[in-house]
């Protein structure tokens, strides 16, 4: 059963002088405007409709649900609790720097956004493409929800979160979707800005690697700060990429070296691939790209030695690896006390001599011995790994 409804039959623009409205809908075949010089008042639970553009000059309280096919043109103030939906296939959202508490993307084309408006509860994209130009702001509040995000709706431009934790970036350009996911945004009261760009200038990797210039991606701290967080990519990668070799790099400038990371988790969903980082990244810009080479094996440690071996390789404990010059080297070994007995800095001395097991020169009895390995190779990883050698005379 339908709500009470109320018909206006104005053939251009219909003035609404009273006081309170519960629902307005237009069944005419021209698109009907609504322009308020004083106050609209929607309650929950009811619905308001039209078919042409809302241009507010008065006061419109929205706390049911207001639909409309044309522009949202707010030029005086809107509040309220209520979901306003965007059903036209072309239109204008101008919400004079106001908040909006819910807000719905529907009905195909283009929403082009004016001014800044922030979101306090919730935004669903289900159909159209929201642009935001570079001198307007949509920015979604510290306990506001993003639904849905497709091929079909997303945001084409900057996207702006408030807060720690997760937070979900449906953006893309010029057609192509290449949402972004902050899995865990540490930092104190920040508030983050996602972009997608095309056609990424030349870049310096920290490794060689051929970058995929076709799209790139933006982060920049808008307000408060922002340390770190795991982050996810959507790409479309090509079958011809070697997955093994998938890497992510991010920088601080595109006019920096970019660090390359890998170890990336791949997931497919059929149209693109989600790229995990798996490790908190801190830089502002990111791109994928493929080693061009296979990627260095992870050092490792060789843990038994024996003085009188044999083979002159077992009377050493060494670092083995291809991964090349590694930063912050440092290797110590404890008696079983605690006490170190030996350290280096010379990853050189570790992969070539290693340590012969010896204190200032003199045999140490057989047994474990703890030791600590630390380093940062050359992506950038800065690893430790514990354990303990053993010593068989």
């Amino acid at each position: 059963m339908k709500r009470p409804l109320i018909f206006f039959g104005c053939e251009n623009t219909v003035k609404l002088l009273m006081g309170l409205i519960f629902c307005f809908y237009i069944t005419s075949t021209n698109a009907q405007d609504i322009n308020n010089e004083t106050l609209i008042f929607i309650p929950s639970g009811i619905e308001m409709y039209t078919g042409g553009d809302l241009i507010n000059n008065g006061v419109f309280q929205n706390n049911g649900s207001f639909a409309l096919e044309g522009d949202w043109l707010n030029q005086n103030v809107y509040q309220g609790t209520g979901v306003v939906m965007l059903q036209g296939v072309d239109q204008i959202i101008s919400n004079n720097n106001q908040d909006m508490e819910k807000l719905v993307i529907d009905g195909g084309g283009l929403k082009t956004l004016r001014t800044k408006l922030t979101i306090k509860n919730k935004i669903d994209f289900n159909s159209g493409i929201l642009i935001v130009n570079d001198n307007d702001t949509l920015c979604m509040g510290t306990n506001s929800k993003v639904n849905g995000g497709s091929l079909l709706s997303y945001v084409d431009g900057a996207m702006i979160t408030q807060g720690t934790g997760y937070k979900f970036f449906p953006v893309g350009k010029n057609g192509k979707y290449h949402p972004v996911e902050l899995l865990d945004i540490e930092g104190l009261a920040p508030s983050v800005e996602i972009e997608v760009f095309e056609n990424l200038p030349e870049i310096k990797t920290s490794i060689p690697t051929t970058v995929f210039r076709d799209i790139y991606w933006s982060r920049k701290t808008i307000d408060g700060t922002f340390n770190n967080s795991v982050i996810t990519l959507a790409y479309n990668v090509q079958e011809s990429i070697n997955l093994s070799r998938l890497v992510l790099a991010e920088g601080k400038y595109l006019t920096s070296e970019f660090l390359v990371r890998d170890n990336l988790t791949i997931q497919s969903t059929g149209d693109y691939s989600i790229i995990n980082s798996t490790r908190a990244l801190t830089k502002n810009i990111f791109v994928l790209g493929e080693l061009e080479n296979d990627p260095p094996k992870p050092y490792y440690l060789s843990t038994t030695l024996s003085p009188n071996a044999v083979n002159p390789d077992n009377r050493t404990v060494k670092v083995f690896g291809d991964n090349n010059n590694p930063t912050d080297f440092y290797f110590e070994v404890f008696n079983r006390w605690g006490l170190k007995i030996y350290e280096t800095t010379s990853y050189a001395t570790m992969i070539r001599e290693g340590w012969d097991g010896k204190q200032n020169g003199i045999s140490l009895p057989s047994g474990l011995y703890p030791y600590s390995v630390k380093y940062i190779d050359s992506t950038g990883k800065s690893t430790q790994n514990k354990g303990f050698i053993t010593i068989i005379e």
